[in-house]
């Protein structure tokens, strides 16, 4: 997707929670370009508009996996940091 969606995908799929501002957005995606985790092309937006579209690559995907399975184990110990009475009766 073109930017300007990729910024309104995270906020919708968060509930609204999160909001990326162009200002973080884009220079995230250069990064991640810059490191072949992303790839980009220039292609038609809906509207017929010229947009920057982002895809990610392979390398990105295994990337992806990895920091997901990090979080999982990152938000999973914070669980039991913040909710030790939940444990006692386990």
């Amino acid at each position: 997707m073109h930017g300007h969606a990729v910024a309104k995908d995270i906020q919708r799929t968060s509930e609204d929670l999160l909001q990326v501002e162009t200002g973080s957005l884009y220079p995230a995606l250069h990064r991640l370009e810059a490191q072949a985790l992303i790839s980009a092309s220039w292609e038609l937006s809906d509207k017929g508009k010229r947009a920057r579209f982002y895809r990610l690559t392979a390398k990105g995907k295994k990337h992806l996996a990895a920091e997901q399975s990090k979080w999982q184990a990152f938000s999973r110990a914070m669980g039991l940091i913040l909710n030790p009475t939940e444990q006692e009766g386990q």
